[in-house]
């Protein structure tokens, strides 16, 4: 049963850059959503109307109730007052209708979409300036900020929730961030508002001192191995949505969040091989993101070499070097076409792969999912279609928006409160009641709801599910550049699935020996072996 302490989520999604509509098309569909909006003003004013006349009977009516000689013959006063405030709550209502289905117009045509999109800019601009010239200062902004979201979290859920800080804090996340990565490569202010990539070479600095720590903690040795399951973890995807599914399956399951009994450990990673019709091959590899192991090659240090403008350094990143391996195991050839799918430092590896070896590999398309990426090289043939959440922090740690071009897509969610729920039950007939996740909304465009039932209370927005219904609600709003990149994706990987192959890395200081197979009491075989790279 649902209660106070539960909490559904929704997320509402606008979407900047790709190709949507040319120039005269979305001339045209505006011309219709003005029109649209004129109409449900016209609308407005005939409830304004019905309701004047609704007074003017109240006032007609209390006049002659006070002769008693015009009761017999009075008019029925209740009932016109009453069809009046009917047509009026209609022409409301219709004039509502019409300017909401003027405004999702315009949403679709993203209209506004570019402007916001330049004021974001200016904005990160000015605190990134601001933190540059008074970092101090700024940092103190920023943690009363994160204090009162804290607070507000305490009043309305009755404890402390840290998630509410980087709500709180979220519309300064990128510039602070850029200025603060300005200061690290010592940058002036005014040089700082030049470049977009401060974060960047502050990374790259920072990893001069992490990437030497972390060899010695973990050591510097990568091992690869093919490991096997029976269990159908990542499955065959012919969309974003499909990809995101495995993506989602092979994520928490390595995490323990769900138990598919597949036996997959953390640092795994899928790769699937599609048959075309003319028989070529083409690749789905599927990356998950950090999960903090010591010995795992998608550990948290891992993240300041891949943010590293220094493009040496992003190769030599464990978790980049982990998936190149599996890819050359996996027998991907140089033509052949590889779409990528990776969620927050999986999505920094598919696009530094995308960036860096490009010789090698012949990436047409990634997706990201919560992903900072603004700043890497990727090159125009490959297609970068980048979910991020609003407040998430983490896509916000590049400290700069997504380039916004016809083959860069940037779906951004915001996340609110969702009506409560209801859970599935059996009824006394036997028949299922699959229970419902409704949205604040008038239209199921409105928003989409995050799958995964209630919550105790607001959550890091960073998990997965909150950018599939990001993505899922861009889909909702028949929006044409985000059909454009489903298409494009849908193209790379169309045919179909002939084998997925997981790769499982663990970092030492020396060669680990062979172990056994995740099919119980099965040896390693050839096909099932260790392989041993990258030893510096």
């Amino acid at each position: 049963m649902s209660n106070d302490n539960e909490y559904y989520w929704q997320v509402e999604s606008k979407v900047y850059g790709g190709k949507g509509y040319s120039t005269a098309t979305r001339e045209e569909y505006t011309a219709v959503a003005k029109a649209l909006d004129r109409e449900a003003g016209e609308f407005e004013k005939l409830a304004a109307s019905w309701n004047a006349a609704r007074e003017q009977l109240d006032t007609l009516h209390g006049d002659i109730s006070q002769c008693s000689e015009h009761s017999a013959s009075m008019p029925p006063y209740t009932v016109l007052k009453v069809r009046c405030q009917n047509h009026a709550e209609t022409c409301l209502k219709i004039s509502d209708d019409l300017a909401r289905t003027s405004q999702l117009l315009l949403k679709v045509l993203g209209v506004y979409s570019e402007t916001e999109l330049s004021v974001k800019r200016l904005f990160n601009e000015a605190v990134q300036f601001g933190t540059t010239a008074n970092w101090l200062g700024m940092t103190m902004g920023m943690g009363t900020l994160a204090l009162g979201g804290l607070l507000f979290g305490l009043v309305k859920e009755g404890k402390l929730n840290p998630s509410w800080m980087s709500t709180a804090t979220s519309p300064f996340q990128e510039g602070y961030m850029s200025g603060t990565g300005a200061i690290l490569s010592k940058l002036s202010p005014l040089t700082g508002l030049s470049t977009t990539d401060e974060v960047n070479q502050g990374a790259g600095i920072l990893s001069l001192l992490s990437a030497p720590l972390k060899n010695a903690v973990q050591g510097n040795y990568l091992n690869v191995r093919e490991v096997t399951t029976e269990a159908d973890v990542v499955r065959s995807s012919q969309t974003v949505a499909g990809a995101f599914d495995g993506l989602y399956r092979l994520a928490n399951e390595r995490l323990g969040k769900v138990d598919l009994k597949s036996g997959l450990g953390y640092a795994t990673i899928a790769i699937q091989r599609y048959e075309k019709e003319d028989g070529e091959s083409a690749w789905l590899v599927t990356v998950p993101g950090t999960d903090g192991q010591t010995d795992s090659p998608f550990d948290w240090e891992q993240n300041a070499e891949l943010m590293s403008a220094d493009p040496e350094q992003r190769r030599q990143a464990d978790s980049v070097r982990l998936v190149i391996e599996a890819m050359r195991q996996a027998g991907i050839g140089e033509d052949d076409e590889v779409a990528i799918v990776g969620h927050s430092q999986g999505g920094i590896v598919a696009a530094s792969i995308a960036s860096d070896w490009q010789d090698e590999f012949n990436v047409k398309h990634i997706v990201t999912a919560g992903s900072p990426i603004a700043n890497h090289p990727v090159p125009e043939g490959t297609w970068v279609t980048s979910v991020e959440i609003e407040d998430e922090l983490v896509a916000a740690l590049d400290g700069a928006s997504n380039p916004a071009t016809p083959n860069w897509l940037t779906v951004s969610g915001s996340v609110s409160q969702a009506p409560q729920g209801t859970e599935s039950a059996i009824n006394p007939d036997g028949s299922c009641n699959p229970g419902s996740t409704p949205i604040a909304g008038v239209t199921p465009y409105d928003a989409t709801p995050v799958a995964g039932g209630a919550t105790s209370g607001k959550e890091i927005s960073h998990w997965l599910q909150y950018h599939q219904a990001a993505y899922q609600d861009s889909l909702n709003q028949g929006n044409p550049a985000v059909q454009r990149h489903e298409a494009h994706f849908q193209n790379v990987i169309k045919g179909e699935l002939k084998e997925t192959r997981y790769f499982e890395g663990r970092m030492s200081n020396e060669p680990l020996e062979p172990t056994i197979s995740l099919e119980s009491g099965t040896e390693p075989t050839k096909d099932n072996k260790i392989i041993l790279k990258f030893e510096d």
